[in-house]
């Protein structure tokens, strides 16, 4: 199967927004990145590339194509009631040069994992010639606005070359490939952007974002972690083997079953009973068997009855209990006795709170009564219960080097949190005058986490790895040791030591000590991370892999994974679709389609031959070139302004003024423009900023239709909030007080009154009434006016109002 690079150089052609420049390079005028590309080389999108002086670019496929409603886009003054066909196209190149050292710590929804250990979570798999794409089921990683998003692939291929070693102060070194690009800044008045490693020079602060989520209430699910576990027990019996032996010689000896028990002691039915046993090979010394489960306990068998509840709340005190079992606690076993689980906690003799306190909350989670051990060094909290000592095992670790925080700790309530590290510092840390709080662990998997959940509280953590030497020597016997020590310190009042990190409101600022190169040959590893595109790598912010969605396209051409993503195409076979599906205007969108406009304009100019209109749903990065290029093909663009604040532009990887110039831009071409913000809480939806937007369109034009609409949170997510109908109200009404004469509110259909629903502007009847996606009732006459009054009313209109289509699907339908 040919490469994904073959493939997507072979569905191109030449580019026309493009500035042929001295020596073979050529300026790309597709969107406001102008990227000069050198012969050889792709554009920041991977999909436009110099080939021998002349840009290529993406032609003759596309990679998503649906039927949707027009206002699904949302185009609300756009033929109301149309039918859509979208479709979207690749955005990125397969052969990814962005990429880390697989030891790299990744923040995720299960904790800090190395990116090898990420990648092997996948189930299924891609693998090509030279790369393999990886897919873990519900994995998700931590991004730059602190809350959780899609890991849609991680990738490795084997690379050969210099690596960046970048070595902050107080974090462990990162390793990547020169051109992977971090968010760093080398002016603390400014706001992190990303910066090639290759580019990184002592003068330059890393990011680690400020501001994290916390979720809802977890549960242990006992039932899962360990109901499939089998556990062997010893079983007794009355007669040992050799009396076993003994029955069956007898037997042989024609003596009868109550002759034999007279020899020992037993009644004749107890021999015959024992003696079918023994023949069909149902005698053992030992028994392996799956836990009962009985009125909501699980317990093995010869434990003590009730067992273990089958749900169990990670509250605050099983989270501390857990903090104490991560700082001194451990599982033994003993070979001989298989079902012999015992949970112990080691303290100094002199911490007798803390093991009195570890009793209680036995006795208070559980159920359970633990008793103290005095033993010639330590003071031991002990008790034998297989099914409990297994739930600890399960979720925190067995021994030192293995342990674990507990993975439904970094999904959690912050109280449950705080919980958990104050009894782990408690247990093994210590707190100073000064504010600074440290622990030091060999298990680095531990040492990650409870960094991660310090930072998570507000308090950046320094992570130490100091190697060790083989041996120490404790009372007089050489041991063994770990070949690592982790030491975890953070400072709860920062007011009394001076750092070198730079607090601003959004970032902790890092400084480097030094930056070095160093060769490697081996396997290189990144991720691909839905809609922000940016993870946290050893706490750092950095840009994660854009190959996804290409990546997905190499699969077999004729399986239906392929066919669902790539389909070779031209344009009239586009336009076909669209008119078998009765559309009445074709749009792209789903990626950025400005990276592919010239695709675009060859679909636009069938579709116009057709008698279909055309539109585009855009972020609005684009350039003058752009936009005067689309223009003869367009009636209508869609832009997304996010936010009116340089620093959220610059978090999503954008630059806001790019954005407010494409909007003034368009209305002055006279394209239909409508403006979408989507309203995030506490991320853009002060009155200040909202009352910005607002003026800022109604300068632009009066009529440009601004749509507000709803955040929905990620799964298990708590913060931020839904956007609630009143936030979306509220937006609405400065809209309208702003002055324009169109504001609707989306994504709660039936909950923002009025603001769904198309009005005229000057006698208020409502002339479009919807439904979320739906139009109920339409009431624009064929000059675009209001039927009542006469007023203009701005967009663009169907010429029979009769023929608009009313109650339909109000739904997307996949074309393949």
């Amino acid at each position: 199967m040919a490469s994904v690079s073959k493939l997507l150089n072979k569905l191109t052609a030449n580019g026309e927004l493009v500035e042929k420049l001295d020596g073979g390079s050529v300026r790309c005028l597709a969107c406001a990145h102008r990227c000069l590309i050198r012969a050889g080389k792709r554009g920041i999108c991977q999909v436009r590339f110099n080939d021998g002086g002349e840009l290529r670019v993406p032609w003759g496929y596309v990679a998503a194509l649906q039927s949707d409603p027009i206002e699904k886009k949302p185009f609300f003054h756009v033929l109301p009631g149309a039918n859509a066909l979208t479709f979207g196209m690749l955005g990125c190149d397969f052969h990814c040069g962005y990429c880390f050292a697989g030891d790299t710590m990744v923040i995720t929804n299960r904790g800090p994992l190395t990116l090898q250990d990420v990648f092997e979570l996948g189930e299924s798999r891609n693998k090509q010639t030279d790369e393999e794409i990886s897919f873990p089921a519900n994995l998700m990683a931590i991004t730059s606005s602190g809350g959780l998003r899609e890991v849609r692939g991680v990738f490795r291929h084997p690379y050969q070359g210099d690596l960046i070693k970048i070595q902050p102060y107080y974090l462990p070194p990162i390793r990547c490939t020169p051109d992977h690009r971090v968010y760093a800044t080398n002016d603390i008045a400014k706001l992190p952007s990303l910066v090639y490693a290759k580019d990184l020079t002592k003068e330059y602060y890393m990011a680690v974002p400020r501001t994290y989520k916390f979720s809802s209430p977890q549960f242990i699910d006992t039932e899962r972690l360990l109901g499939s576990y089998q556990v062997t027990f010893q079983t007794p019996w009355k007669l040992s083997s050799d009396e076993m032996q003994k029955i069956l010689d007898l037997t042989v000896e024609g003596r009868s079953s109550r002759e034999i028990g007279e020899v020992f002691g037993k009644s004749g039915s107890y021999i015959r009973h024992l003696r079918v046993k023994i023949r069909n090979g149902r005698v053992t010394e030992s028994k392996t068997s799956h836990p009962y489960i009985e009125d909501g306990y699980l317990r093995f068998p010869n434990e003590r009855q009730p067992g273990i509840p089958l749900k169990i709340k990670m509250g605050v005190e099983v989270a501390e209990l857990f903090g104490y079992y991560c700082a001194e606690g451990s599982i033994v076993s003993d070979k001989n006795r298989p079902n012999s689980f015992q949970l112990n906690f080691s303290f100094s003799k002199k911490e007798t709170k803390l093991a009195d306190r570890v009793v209680k909350l036995l006795d208070t989670c559980f159920g359970v009564d633990a008793r103290l051990v005095l033993r010639d060094t330590t003071l031991a909290v002990s008790i034998s219960k297989a099914s409990l000592a297994l739930i600890f095992l399960s979720l925190a670790g067995e021994r030192s080097t293995k342990k674990r925080v507990p993975e439904m700790l970094f999904d959690a309530p912050r109280e449950v949190v705080k919980a958990f590290l104050d009894a782990y510092i408690e247990g093994d840390g210590h707190r100073f005058s000064n504010g600074k709080v440290g622990s030091t662990t060999v298990s680095k998997e531990l040492a990650y986490g409870v960094g991660w959940l310090a930072l998570k509280c507000g308090y950046f953590p320094s992570v130490y790895d100091a190697v060790m030497s083989e041996t120490n020597t404790i009372q007089g016997r050489v041991v063994r040791r770990a070949p690592h020590q982790y030491s975890v310190v953070w400072y709860e009042n920062t007011n009394k030591v001076k750092r070198k990190i730079v607090e601003t409101e959004d970032f902790h600022l890092v400084p480097l000590r030094r930056i070095e190169r160093e060769s490697f040959s081996g396997d290189v590893f990144n991720m691909e991370v839905e809609e922000e595109h940016n993870y946290l790598a050893g706490f750092f912010l950095v840009s994660n892999c854009q190959n996804w969605l290409t990546s997905q396209a190499l699969r077999d051409p004729a399986s239906d994974v392929a066919l669902n993503l790539v389909r070779q195409v031209q344009p009239e076979q586009v336009v076909g679709t669209a008119l078998k599906n009765r559309a009445d205007i074709i749009v792209s969108s789903y990626n950025e389609p400005l990276i592919t406009s010239e695709w675009a304009a060859g679909i636009f100019k069938e579709a116009q031959k057709a008698g279909l209109k055309c539109a585009f749903v855009s972020n609005g990065n684009a350039t003058p070139e752009a936009l005067d290029y689309l223009r003869p093909y367009l009636i209508a663009l869609k832009i997304d302004l996010k936010s009116m604040q340089e620093k959220n532009y610059r978090q999503l990887g954008g630059v806001l003024k790019n954005v407010l110039a494409t909007i003034q831009k368009a209305h002055e071409i006279e394209l239909w423009v409508e403006i979408v913000t989507l309203i995030v809480p506490g991320f853009n939806d002060s009155n200040e900023e909202l009352w910005d937007t607002a003026r800022f369109l109604a300068g632009v034009s009066r009529d440009i239709p601004w749509h507000v609409t709803a955040f929905h949170k990620d799964y298990k997510m708590t913060e931020p909030d839904n956007t609630p109908a009143r936030t979306l109200l509220r937006a609405a009404e400065i809209g309208r007080e702003a002055g324009l004469n169109y504001v609707y509110a989306g994504n709660i259909p039936g909950r923002v009154e009025e603001y769904e629903s198309t009005h005229c502007p000057k006698c208020s009847r409502a002339l479009v009434k919807r439904m979320g996606y739906v139009i109920m009732e339409y009431h624009i006459t064929a000059q675009g006016t209001c039927p009542h009054c006469g007023t203009s009313i701005a967009g663009v209109w169907h010429n029979d109002p009769k023929k608009v289509r009313l109650n339909g699907l109000g739904m997307p339908l996949p074309m393949f």
